[in-house]
């Protein structure tokens, strides 16, 4: 009700806006009924035992979300050092719920007698009353005035026409006349937009649709305003067989549900499209998203009542199941909602820089691109820079991927959205002083260069210039010149075999080295900063055979690191002269520790074999234990739920962790052949790295 999207900046803002509104909304009711004294009788104390339960049933689901969000470690870099204070005033309100949640159950029950008895005047009577008896005490315009209320009081409540025998008018007008104040509270605080008249009229229909779903079940269900005129009970009748007249009440608790779920899906339209990856752009989308949410509350208020009405365990047990599986189901379902709206940080880089980031669009002129479905047309590449930038530099994080870029990951609700993860770099930094040695990084089939981003910001805080190459046609998405452009059958392939790895490799190679011609001369504030004297290839996947290619093909390559990948092309028969590094998985077949079981895993051996066997520089090889293919990527530091680890090549290794090695050897292996420092030798700091001998 606050924003057009309940999500745009906190997960938890609807539960927390609900509970702030509707609380001090019942307090102020159960305080006129505490402080009424102008009945005949004092209201029962059922009544004020009622609403006691609804508040502290909403302040502790407030509570419950909160501390989910704690665990799940959620904002916890804005949070900084007062999230040690926020979590202790938590725990302060957690402790102070459950008491008074104690507290309640035990009045209730000792109030379980009063609870039956005929009811007192309601609560419209007891705030007009108490209204008058204030007002009475002003001399004679007081007294004027109280005679007006208690008017209002015979007529306009408890008259043929009055409020109290139209319970749904009466809800209506209160609850636009607090939608009405929300909005101008609003208007004040954070304004309308340009369009305040049409924004102002909306909210108010939208917050009266709201207030109003939440203010009827409370009273249906839960009885906390009795808006009925007190009647004396009638004789107990002779019970009804069972049949239709005695499915009625349920069906009707049912459809009023489906009824409520229709302003609560047009309420929170945004905010459950961000959840659920469904954005809401039509109509049609909207009406599906209302029967969505409308056979939701409908079947859950059918099979609740259901059970309430049997009286045998066995029926209970029965309906109770499909209620059970239901409930597991939303239950789920919204659960990887959240993670999948929720922001995900990447590991932080360890260098002594700050790190810049920027991007080009680039067309080869001299090569007509084989994977493109029109033929004619010139390779074009999305390339994205990472810089050291002087430590110190501030200003927002650079988004992991913006606008199209969001569609690299197609797992919906499976995975968070890629919009949610953080980076650590800074859109257009200033470059630090001096030159910097490039690295040139390409992606594994079907990734973009951002899905690596990790590995780039960790050297580039290390003072090195990181290129990174999406292959057009290949990538699941890349981005040129503001549009989207998508895998074809060419560049990706659905069967991949060993010819069509050679097919491609050495156009990936070919897109490699072009771009380290391009920066080598790069204008922009990069220019003067590019040391392309020697060029270290870094890739993973088919991106690093795409490397060794590369190298092989490069006289300025210092070295070479295969990330998981298995080689192709000529470099698997005529070899590398520079040094190389292949970082796999154990028994991996690409650092010769396999014992291959099919005809896939034998041409890998081959592969590697030979070209350890052709190269005449020197060659590091190493496995890590816990990984797998996907664990050298961003992939890690995605939310992905652990049990379709498997599915998607994700090991038992720490997601997070595993990226933090492979960078720790990247950055180790690209100073040895690019700055002359020590090779990468096993370190005790990373036991998960085993050397392949």
């Amino acid at each position: 009700m606050r924003a057009p999207s309940a999500w745009h900046h906190d997960p938890y803002d609807t539960v927390v806006s609900c509970t702030q509104f509707l609380v001090p909304a019942l307090a102020v009711a159960m305080l006129v009924r505490i402080v009424d004294r102008t009945g005949q009788r004092i209201p029962p104390a059922g009544d004020l035992l009622r609403a006691g339960r609804v508040l502290v049933g909403l302040v502790g689901a407030t509570v419950a979300v909160d501390w989910i969000a704690v665990a799940l470690r959620t904002d916890r870099a804005p949070w900084n050092a007062t999230g040690r204070a926020l979590i202790v005033a938590l725990a302060v309100l957690t402790v102070g719920t459950a008491l008074v949640a104690g507290t309640v159950r035990h009045a209730s029950r000792v109030a379980g007698a009063d609870d039956g008895a005929a009811q007192a005047p309601d609560w419209t009577d007891g705030v007009l009353a108490s209204l008058a008896d204030l007002l009475a005490r002003f001399g004679r315009p007081g007294r004027a005035a109280a005679g007006a209320v208690g008017w209002l009081r015979r007529v306009a409540v408890g008259g043929r026409h009055g409020l109290r025998r139209h319970r749904l008018a009466t809800a209506a007008l209160v609850c636009g006349t607090f939608a009405a104040g929300l909005t101008l509270a609003e208007a004040l605080g954070d304004g309308l937009g340009a369009q305040p008249a049409a924004a102002a009229a909306t909210r108010t229909a939208v917050g009266t649709a709201c207030l109003l779903t939440a203010v009827l079940p409370l009273g249906g269900y839960l009885r906390v305003l009795h808006l009925r005129p007190t009647r004396t009970p009638a004789p107990p009748a002779t019970p009804r067989p069972p049949g239709r007249a005695g499915r009625r009440p349920a069906l009707v608790c049912a459809g009023y549900a489906m009824l409520a779920g229709v302003p609560v899906a047009v309420g929170l339209r945004a905010g459950i499209g961000a959840l659920f990856d469904y954005p809401v752009t039509g109509w049609g989308r909207l009406v599906r998203l209302i029967i969505v949410v409308a056979l939701l509350f409908g079947s859950l208020t059918a099979l609740t009542q259901a059970i309430r009405r049997r009286r045998h365990r066995i029926s209970q047990a029965l309906l109770g199941l499909p209620l059970v599986v239901l409930l597991a189901l939303a239950g789920t379902v919204t659960y990887l909602g959240v993670r999948h709206v929720l922001p995900r940080t990447l590991p932080a880089p360890t260098g002594p820089y700050q790190v810049g980031r920027t991007a080009y669009d680039w067309t080869d002129g001299h090569r007509i691109d084989p994977l493109a479905p029109d033929p004619g047309q010139h390779r074009e590449l999305s390339v994205w820079v990472w810089y050291p930038a002087p430590a110190g530099t501030t200003g927002a994080p650079a988004p992991y991927a913006p606008g199209h870029w969001a569609g690299m990951l197609q797992f919906g609700i499976l995975a968070n959205r890629l919009d949610a993860v953080r980076t650590h770099s800074i859109e257009g930094a200033p470059v630090s002083a001096g030159r910097f040695p490039l690295v040139l990084l390409e992606p594994g089939m079907g990734l973009g260069a951002p899905q690596f981003s990790t590995l780039a910001e960790n050297l580039a805080s290390h003072g090195y210039v990181v290129a990174g190459v999406t292959p057009t046609y290949s990538a699941n998405r890349t981005v040129l010149h503001g549009h989207a452009v998508d895998a074809t059958t060419r560049g990706n392939p659905r069967n991949f075999s060993q010819a069509a790895g050679d097919r491609l490799v050495p156009v990936w190679a070919a897109d490699a080295r072009f771009v380290a011609r391009r920066m080598a001369a790069v204008g922009g504030p990069l220019s003067g900063h590019v040391d392309a004297t020697h060029v270290a290839y870094l890739g993973h996947s088919f991106g690093g055979a795409a490397s060794l290619q590369a190298c092989h093909d490069d006289p300025r390559c210092a070295g070479a690191a295969d990330l998981d990948g298995t080689p192709h092309g000529q470099v698997v028969t005529t070899g590398l002269t520079a040094p190389m590094m292949l970082l796999g998985t154990p028994g991996d077949c690409l650092a010769g520790t396999c014992h291959p079981a099919d005809a896939a895993h034998r041409e890998i051996l081959a592969a590697s074999t030979s070209l350890r066997a052709a190269s005449s520089g020197p060659s590091f090889r190493y496995e890590i234990a816990g990984a797998e293919h996907f664990n050298f990527t961003d992939y890690g530091a995605y939310y992905i739920p652990r049990a379709l680890h498997g599915l998607t090549q994700l090991g038992p290794i720490d997601g997070d962790r595993a990226l933090v090695v492979v960078s720790a050897y990247v950055t180790a292996f690209v100073t040895a052949v690019l700055r002359g420092g020590p090779p990468p030798e096993p370190d005790r700091r990373y036991p998960e790295v085993h050397a392949v001998t």
